[in-house]
């Protein structure tokens, strides 16, 4: 169903992060662009359609008067909205949001010192964009922080704090005006937007961390670090589906809604495509579509890099390109 096609080189190997991959695609332009997390950098690749003119950029995220140098970055993720494009970064010491090219920071919100002895218990992790304005980020606390993003300019401001998650926020992913939310428990939550944001459902986990949530066609898919794939209802939160997808954790998981396709990475090596449908009562059925071991490398980034799911690209711990793939003609 896919084959390998040429890799995008970086300027830097990628850190062993949960969905450590963000791709922003610019038909228009021709344009698609990649951003990798190394340590406290993140390494952005523009390149063109047939990836042979490659420009890079590297962007830090340095906490303004601090004496330690720059923060180590947990994740680094385009939103898109109708009217701009977004860099969020978001690391130890708090959220930074830069224009999509990383040229200009935006906005900063602090999450205080690390100075204090309790850095495990300060970070960000997680985050979408949401709606037409808001940008939601989970914390190590379990909150999900929502913030005002205009339609240009730098005033973006913080509007409310959700609360629901008793542990660190893993992922949070959206769907028009709705969004689900996973944490290192297992936990999902369903949310609306709206002023304020309602939750519609919450699934209690197990113990085993969720790694990453898509929301699709009125399901919640989960990827778990016990290598499974659950996929839920999500205005109820009934379990329809459970896959043993993977040997090993489940870094990372994308979903091309249009035409019901997952992409998983594990640590295991392997990424693979399933194709989720409605059968019978509407209940979920999942194929295996494609599989393909990427070897010697853990996965921990995958993206698909069309909406219309023919094509995506993976990253790996300590392995500096975007591997990619696309559906044979």
């Amino acid at each position: 169903m896919f084959q390998r096609d040429k890799s995008v080189q970086l300027k830097g190997s990628a850190s062993c992060l949960y969905n450590n991959l963000s791709v922003l695609s610019m038909p228009d332009k021709n344009l698609t662009s990649y951003a990798v997390v190394h340590k406290t950098v993140v390494n952005i690749a523009n390149c063109s359609g047939d990836a042979t003119n490659i420009q890079h950029r590297q962007v830090s995220c340095k906490e303004m008067g601090a004496p330690t140098g720059n923060s180590m970055i947990l994740q680094a993720k385009f939103c898109e909205f109708p009217s701009r494009s977004m860099l969020v970064i978001l690391s130890q010491r708090g959220i930074q949001i830069f224009e999509a090219d990383g040229s200009i920071m935006l906005f900063w919100h602090s999450f205080g010192s690390s100075d204090s002895g309790q850095a495990s218990e300060i970070f960000a992790r997680g985050v979408t964009g949401v709606g037409d304005s808001h940008i939601v980020v989970g914390s190590a606390k379990g909150t999900l922080l929502v913030f005002n993003v205009p339609a240009k300019g730098p005033n973006i401001t913080l509007s409310e704090t959700l609360t629901g998650h008793s542990y660190a926020v893993s992922d949070i992913q959206n769907t028009g005006n709705e969004m689900a939310s996973a944490d290192d428990n297992g936990n999902i939550i369903v949310w609306k937007a709206g002023t304020p944001f309602s939750r519609l459902a919450k699934i209690n986990g197990s113990g085993c961390t969720c790694s990453a949530v898509c929301l699709f066609s009125g399901f919640v898919a989960g990827a778990y670090g016990s290598g499974h794939i659950r996929i839920f209802d999500a205005n109820t939160g009934s379990l329809h589906v459970e896959i043993c997808a993977h040997a090993k954790w489940i870094n990372s998981m994308d979903v091309a809604p249009s035409v019901g396709l997952l992409v998983t990475a594990s640590e295991d090596s392997f990424v693979r495509v399933w194709e989720v449908s409605k059968g019978n009562e509407s209940y979920p059925e999942v194929d295996l579509k494609f599989s393909e071991c990427v070897t010697d490398v853990q996965l921990c980034g995958a993206k698909f890099t069309s909406r219309n799911g023919r094509a995506f690209g993976v990253t790996g711990y300590d392995h500096n390109e975007v591997v990619c793939f696309s559906q044979k003609a």
